[in-house]
């Protein structure tokens, strides 16, 4: 199989990822609920950042973008929960690093079709 098709594995290690956090939780942690759905919000997040990596050639790179920016949400409000104190004025500005950085660290290239393509 190759790296860059599409399978349900990733599903399978987020969703074993977010059942040992829950029974981590469960039995040895004192997090509340909040706490446990953010870090497995985050962990499902890393996932489809993962995710976008390894199936960036079939939508040339476009949802990697998009990935990064939704796990970085994901981990803010996890620390949000945990006890982090953040403003909205903070979180927009760290969004707005991370939404600059991606644009210009990671490029969606495309190549024009040639119009004589188009029209045939």
């Amino acid at each position: 199989m190759k790296s860059d098709e599409l399978t349900g594995e990733p599903v399978l290690y987020a969703t074993f990822v977010a059942m040992v956090v829950q029974f981590v939780a469960a039995f040895f942690l004192p997090w509340s609920e909040e706490m446990t759905a953010g870090v497995n919000a985050a962990v499902l997040a890393a996932a489809g950042v993962w995710m976008a990596f390894t199936t960036r050639s079939t939508d040339n790179g476009g949802s990697i973008k998009a990935a990064i920016l939704g796990f970085v949400q994901a981990a803010i409000s996890a620390a949000i929960t945990f006890g982090w104190d953040a403003t909205p004025e903070k979180t927009a500005v760290i969004m707005s690093l991370v939404g600059a950085g991606v644009a210009v660290f990671l490029r969606q290239t495309s190549k024009p079709k040639s119009a004589y393509n188009l029209a045939a």
